[in-house]
């Protein structure tokens, strides 16, 4: 069994962007913050730290296992869930979700609060930090 906890962070409206993913497979953690090289919302930020984890799961070939992810994102988690999104900004993002989702057996994906998220959170602020501060040079 597989869990995952994902987050997104930008700096201010629309900015700098970066991404936090925390995997915990038997007991072990795998920690990531990247930092993302284009401008874009905190929910565009939000997506690609979830395609980030399907890609990261899809080349390590993690298809097959159990897999629970979770996001604080209600319009991220609601979008796959409903299969749909209102703003055409984010179908890309959709799209490629739900054409990577199919590749795997068991995937569950569920909101919960910022308060328990405060792993893949953390990660994604290191990041966006060290981003700010390498565009400040």
């Amino acid at each position: 069994m597989i869990k995952a906890y994902i987050d997104g962070a930008v700096a201010g409206m629309e900015g700098f962007a970066a991404i936090g993913m925390l995997v915990i497979e038997h007991g072990v953690q795998t920690q990531k913050g990247i930092p993302l090289e284009k401008k874009m919302d905190n929910h565009q930020a939000e997506f690609e730290a979830f395609l980030y984890l399907l890609r990261y799961l899809l080349d390590n070939g993690k298809q097959k296992e159990l897999i629970f992810c979770y996001t604080d994102s209600k319009l991220v988690s609601e979008s796959i869930r409903k299969n749909y999104t209102k703003k055409e900004e984010h179908r890309v993002y959709l799209e490629e979700a739900l054409l990577h989702l199919k590749k795997f057996d068991h995937f569950y994906l569920d909101w919960i609060p910022e308060k328990e998220n405060r792993g893949a959170d953390n990660l994604a602020k290191k990041a966006l930090f060290q981003l700010a501060k390498k565009k400040r040079k």
